[in-house]
C-alpha cells in the first residue's frame, strides 16, 4: 500500500511541475485509462503530458521509444534526452514498425528484437524517412513532451488543432506492448482556444 502511494504521489508531483507553468490545461482520457493533458505555459508554449494512469501500477519502460501520430501523419518518436554523467540504460529490445501498404491501410506492429547488439543504422538516424523525431521529458509513469515552442515540430501544433485522434504507442516496464488512442476532434474548440 506505501508503493501505491509512493507511485501516486511521484505521479502527482510530476503532472503537477508542469501544471504548476500552465496558464491552461485540457485533459482527455482514453478507453484503455491513459491520459493526454494539453498546457499552455506562461511562457506561451504548449506542451504535452502522457500519463499511465490505470488501475495497475504499470510504467513506461526506460529503454522503449514512445511513438505518438495524429492521424495518418508521420509517427514521430519521443526520444528521450540522454543527459552526461548518467550510467548506459537497457538496451532497446521492441521495434515500432509502421507499415504503409496502401494510403488508406496503415498498420501499427510491435516485434521483439533477440539481438541485444547496438545497431549502427538506428544510431545513425535511418529511420528519418518512417518517423520524425522529437525530445522529450520521461519519468516512469509520465512522459512530457512539446506541442508547440522552439524544440518542438513545426507541424505538430496545426495537426493537433485539425486532427481527429491521436494514438500513443509505448511498452511497459513488463515488456506489454500498448497503444492509447485519444479522440481529438471532441475537443477542437478547447484545443483552437489554448
Amino acid at each position: 500500500m506505501k508503493l501505491l502511494k509512493l507511485i501516486s504521489l511521484t505521479i502527482l508531483l510530476g503532472v503537477t511541475a508542469l501544471s504548476a507553468q500552465a496558464n491552461d490545461s485540457i485533459s482527455l482520457s482514453s478507453e484503455t485509462g491513459d491520459t493526454l493533458m494539453i498546457h499552455r505555459l506562461s511562457n506561451g508554449e504548449i506542451w504535452g503530458s502522457l500519463i499511465i494512469t490505470d488501475q495497475v501500477a504499470d510504467s513506461f519502460s526506460a529503454s522503449e521509444l514512445i511513438v505518438l501520430q495524429v492521424d495518418q501523419h508521420k509517427p514521430i518518436k519521443l526520444d528521450h534526452e540522454k543527459r552526461c554523467g548518467t550510467p548506459a540504460g537497457e538496451a532497446q529490445k521492441v521495434d515500432y514498425v509502421f507499415q504503409t501498404e496502401q494510403a488508406t491501410d496503415q498498420q501499427w506492429q510491435f516485434s521483439q528484437v533477440e539481438s541485444a547488439q547496438s545497431d549502427i543504422l538506428k544510431l545513425t538516424g535511418w529511420d528519418k524517412e518512417f518517423y520524425h523525431h522529437m525530445k522529450s521529458d520521461r519519468r516512469p509513469n509520465v512522459v512530457d513532451f512539446p506541442i508547440q515552442g522552439p524544440i518542438a515540430l513545426e507541424s505538430l501544433w496545426p495537426q493537433f488543432q485539425q486532427g481527429k485522434q491521436i494514438v500513443f504507442h509505448y511498452t511497459t516496464d513488463a515488456d506489454e506492448p500498448r497503444e492509447a488512442l485519444f479522440n481529438l476532434a471532441s475537443e477542437y474548440e478547447q484545443i483552437r482556444n489554448l
